[in-house]
Order: C-alpha cells, then structure tokens, then sequence
C-alpha cells in the first residue's frame, strides 16, 4: 500500500473517530514517556506534537493535555533535555492550552546520565525533583488548585469544567509516600461531584494489572494507591499512567460498585510522537480512545483503540 493510500486511510479513521463535538463531548490528550524525544536538539517531535494539539484543538474541543512522566531520560549539568522539552509545552503556554505532568523516576535525580541509578541514596533521590520544578514552576499550570508541598508540582491537584461536568486532576508523585497519598484522599473526599482523574507514571504493568511493586526505592506500590485512594470513592473515574509495555487497558470496581477504567500508555517510541486521545461524550455516557501519531499522520491499529459505553458519569453538586 503506497504511504498517499496509507495517511488517506489514518485522515479517514482520524475525522471518523474525532466526530464534530456535541455540547457534551469533549477531548483529553495524554502524551507517554516522552524520554526519547529529548536526546537531539535536531529532533522537533515533542514540539511538532504540542502544536499538532494546539492546531486540532478546536475540531476536537480539547481541554486538557496530560503526560504520564519519564518526559526526561536524565539530567546533566547543562540541562539539556529540559532545555529541549519546556520549549515545547511552551507552545501550550502560548495558546493558553492547560496541561498537567507527572514525575517518573527518569525525571527525578534517582537516575544520572546514561539511564542507571544515580550514585547515594536512590530513595532520597526519587524525591530530589528541583530542575524538574525549576523550569515547570507552579505559575506554568493554568488549572492548578493546590499542592502537597510548598513550591512543588510533585503532587498537586487541578479542576476543570467539561461537557457540563466537574472534573479533577490529582497528578501524584510515584510510588508515593503514606503523607502524599493521605494527602490526596483529603482532596477526593472534599469534592464529592467532580469526576476524578489520577495521573501517575506507574500504575498498570506491561500485564495491564495493578503493578505490586514500589520499584524497589520508591515508597508505596500502585495496588497501595488502588486500595488507598482509588477504591474507597465513588467519584474515581479514570487512571492515566505510564513506565512500562506499550499499551494495557484495565477496569476495577470501587467498594461502591463504580468502575475505575485504567489506561497505561508507554511507548518509548524513537520513530514518531504518539499521543493518545480521549474523546469522552458525557451525554451519552461513552469514552473512546486511540493513538495517533502526529510526525507521521497515522492512527496505531496495535490494539490500543477502545470504545466504552454506560459509563455513568458523576453530575455536579445540585444548586
């Protein structure tokens, strides 16, 4: 099949799947591990994927991007990478576009040049996140409300309205602390009628279950979150993380009978700059996802598009 017949095809499937939006539909965009993206200053993908965003932003009525962490590979003197990656949230900053990050353990100083643990103590290290903070400062997150600890986006939480529903972002530090995580559940349990959203670097393993471990440095496991923050309420509505396989999808049910839909996307890709899209429709009680890869014009048939229906989405607050 010639590459025309082939982007004629993925234009198709992409105007199909991103219908004209409804006063109820509306797109999330979630990047995953970015950290390939970051090594040549030659390489315009992360970019060229933020404007891809702000440029459909209108046919896909997009509200928010988020990224799963391991945005860095590692930090050098110079930094170098953070140098190539702030430039292009930029151009979400530019277009007033909100996003929300996530650290993973690549954008810690757990891990030094080269990708391996960094020399003493890996624990305290995960936890040393100050270029991560230095060049995405609170005042680059639109939708921020709050945050665990003074002056850092590790944990932090942001709301928003869409599709005539609250939403809330809790964006939580990996393998988190009990202080975090206790945290979190003070922000869950104070709004009742937002839809809550988690954004964490690992949750799903390469399996699609529930990762039991806490990396081996890190402090709680992703099933301790599970358990901890996400099991309890009702309102949890959506996982987005990343760290590990490609893709995986899995669904849990709260102690109130809520499903909790858990989506990984991981990639590692040195070839092209996929992002996954969420086009959620609140009237009609439905989500569906795909990947699409902006460098080069494509939709990935690898498994990763879903279509989920009677969802019931959390109403706001009666007046």
């Amino acid at each position: 099949m010639g590459i025309c017949i082939r982007r004629w095809l993925a234009a198709l499937l992409f105007v199909s799947l991103a219908v004209v939006a409804g006063e109820g539909t509306f797109t999330l965009a979630v990047i995953p591990d970015a950290q390939q993206e970051v090594l040549d200053a030659k390489d315009t993908r992360l970019a060229d994927r933020m404007q891809w965003l702000v440029d459909n932003r209108e046919k896909l009525n997009l509200k928010l991007v988020m990224q799963v962490g391991d945005l860095h590979n590692w930090d050098t003197p110079d930094h170098f990478q953070y140098e190539q990656s702030s430039p292009a949230f930029a151009v979400l900053d530019q277009a007033k576009l909100p996003y929300v990050l996530t650290i993973g353990n690549h954008d810690s100083a757990a891990t030094k040049q080269g990708g391996s643990a960094a020399p003493g103590n890996v624990h305290d290290n995960q936890r040393t996140t100050t270029t991560f903070n230095t060049y995405y400062r609170l005042a680059r997150f639109q939708l921020l409300q709050g945050v665990f600890e003074e002056g850092k986006i590790d944990t932090a939480w942001h709301a928003f309205q869409a599709g005539g529903l609250d939403w809330l972002v809790i964006n939580l530090e990996l393998w988190p602390r009990q202080e975090a995580v206790a945290w979190a559940k003070t922000v869950v349990e104070s709004h009742p009628h937002h839809n809550i959203i988690v954004l964490t670097h690992s949750f799903l393993n390469g399996g699609g279950q529930i990762e039991q471990r806490n990396g081996g440095y890190g402090d709680n496991s992703p099933q301790y979150v599970f358990d901890q923050l996400l099991k309890p309420y009702p309102n949890v509505r959506l996982v987005f993380s990343g760290h590990a396989g490609r893709h995986a999808y899995h669904e849990d049910k709260g102690e109130q009978g809520n499903p909790i839909y858990e989506f990984s996307q991981c990639y590692h890709s040195n070839e092209t700059n996929p992002v996954r899209l969420f086009e959620i429709d609140t009237e009609a009680g439905r989500l569906r996802t795909w990947v699409y890869c902006p460098s080069k014009d494509t939709t990935l048939d690898d498994g990763s598009r879903r279509e989920i229906t009677g969802i019931e989405w959390v109403k706001p607050a009666p007046k």
